[in-house]
């Protein structure tokens, strides 16, 4: 293991200026200094791809005033430094960007920085795609994400759908049910959706009667509405607004497709 590299605010800017580093956490930007100095050069790194991205996320919001509150910078440090996952890294710039406000007390970005890391790889790429499915299967339906809509907003996921989008190795491939199993049941449990099922194309068939292939159901969630606008650099925003982020504002991710994901009511 490499020895701790004494590193402060000249590490984060070989990612982002020092000015926009100032401007984007204000007087928080003091606490850099001592917070960084004991992590490796890897961590360092894997949090200057999590500035870099929240700069981006801000675009021209970044010269208005603002600042990140200090709790929410110490949780992003300490749970972000470890993420080397690039969506991974997008939501934690999210976060960032999302905590940047006028409002001193502001800190919700700590816990959603927490939700984060409890999440795995698999987790945060499987709600990035059902949320993504959503965003463009729904934006022109009139649904809004309240109690009412949000059942109606259930999908079919087909599983050759699901496993391109995953971007799964032939390794993975081999515990494709357990990888499909710890995904939903762990994004159920955190409340980032509702419910869901996955099966064979006769299981599904009995709850979605076009299924022509194997696959899961998903409905969405209040919360993992407001962690896909958080992931966006979007806190302000009502969950509705998933509906309208543009092209632009939303990640690349590689193999990532729609293709053939229905609603199902």
């Amino acid at each position: 293991m490499p020895e701790p590299t004494t590193v402060g605010i000249g590490a984060i800017v070989a990612y982002i200026s020092k000015d926009g580093l100032n401007k984007m956490l204000g007087p928080t930007a003091e606490y850099l200094g001592d917070g960084l100095k004991d992590l490796v050069e890897k961590r360092t790194k894997n949090i200057g791809t999590i500035f870099q991205k929240a700069e981006k996320k801000l675009g021209s919001k970044l010269n208005d005033n603002g600042k990140v509150p200090p709790k929410v910078l110490k949780t992003i440090i300490d749970e972000g430094s470890y993420c080397e996952d690039e969506l991974s890294a997008e939501y934690f710039g999210g976060v960032l960007a999302s905590s940047r406000t006028s409002i001193g007390r502001d800190d919700r970005g700590a816990r959603i920085s927490q939700i984060l890391n409890s999440l795995s790889t698999y987790q945060i790429r499987t709600h990035y795609l059902v949320y993504f499915a959503m965003q463009n299967i729904f934006k022109n339906s009139g649904f809004h994400f309240n109690m009412e809509d949000r059942p109606k907003m259930q999908i079919f996921i087909p599983f050759d759908t699901y496993i391109k989008s995953m971007n799964f190795s032939d390794e993975e491939l081999e515990q494709i049910t357990p990888i499909v199993s710890h995904s939903f049941f762990g994004l159920h449990n955190e409340s980032l959706i509702e419910g869901f099922s996955y099966g064979n194309e006769e299981d599904m068939k009995k709850t979605f009667k076009d299924a022509n292939s194997s696959g899961i159901l998903c409905s969405p969630s209040a919360f993992g509405a407001e962690l896909y606008l958080w992931a966006h650099g979007l806190s302000d925003k009502t969950y509705d607004y998933i509906f309208q982020i543009s092209e632009s504002e939303n990640q690349q991710i590689e193999n990532l497709t729609i293709d053939n994901i229905k609603q199902t009511k």
